[in-house]
């Protein structure tokens, strides 16, 4: 049985199809990409998994259970983590601060809840342990809102791995990084599904979705028309004409 299961998926915004009956699986410890031009519903889709918005018609299930429907709180209880397109921390917590919110989920509802009940030196080592696993081993004490663009996104990571996902949805974690960076990031995600965790990634950045991807599925104006390994899909016509432009190398 798949981990997550999208079946005929559709999502309608006042008479816009922005999905239409998508189906896929992510399997466990699979790395899958979700690729497709801007507008073909990739972000669409993953506030329907993760609750942020409810699909229209068909169901999505996690581990065998239905989930569509579901509050994002209680999704992630589940085990479904995710970062977002446009990194958003709470500028003027700390670092280690905006973990420990993440620590924190299950005593949601309540920012303030949250951070207080988790504000333990145990959960502050395990918040150290994790910006220290996704490369941001010091200055835990400095405020999320100085950090560049390619630390923020490390900080989304650790956040989201503090829900001890066994699924994480990535949306475009290399947006606006330096080669370097892309790099360093995708020897991330290979540790992270190393260590059990599948990964759902939107990406852009071909190289990295070529280079870490176990599978694809491609989207253009809310249609799947493409699913398989990265080679078969990079040599797709229809995949080529909608959103590559020629065959990746």
């Amino acid at each position: 049985m798949p981990l997550l299961t999208i079946e005929s998926v559709t999502k309608e915004f006042d008479g816009v199809i922005a999905l239409q009956d998508v189906s896929f699986g992510v399997e466990a410890s699979e790395i899958l990409g979700v690729i497709g031009p801007n507008g073909a519903g990739k972000t669409t889709l993953f506030n329907c998994i993760t609750g942020i918005i409810p699909p229209t018609r068909g169901t999505i299930s996690y581990r065998g259970e239905a989930i569509q429907g579901r509050q994002p709180y209680q999704i992630a209880r589940l085990g479904i983590g995710r970062t977002f397109q446009v990194v958003r921390p709470f500028p003027n917590l700390s670092l280690r601060d905006n973990v420990l919110v993440a620590l924190g989920h299950r005593h949601y509802p309540g920012l303030r809840r949250a951070l207080s009940a988790c504000r333990t030196d145990a959960n502050r080592r395990i918040a150290a342990a994790l910006l220290t696993r996704v490369g941001l081993s010091s200055g835990h004490d400095r405020a999320a809102g100085t950090l560049p663009l390619g630390l923020k996104k490390r900080l989304e990571i650790a956040r989201a791995l503090a829900l001890e996902p066994r699924l994480l949805l990535l949306d475009e974690p290399s947006g606006g990084l330096r080669h370097e960076e892309s790099q360093q990031l995708l020897d991330l995600i290979r540790d992270l599904n190393r260590e059990g965790i599948s990964v759902v990634l939107i990406e852009h950045n071909m190289p990295i979705v070529m280079g870490v991807c176990h599978r694809l599925v491609v989207l253009d104006h809310g249609v799947k028309i493409a699913e398989g390994d990265p080679a078969a899909v990079r040599t797709n016509a229809q995949v080529i004409e909608a959103y590559l432009g020629k065959a990746v190398n």
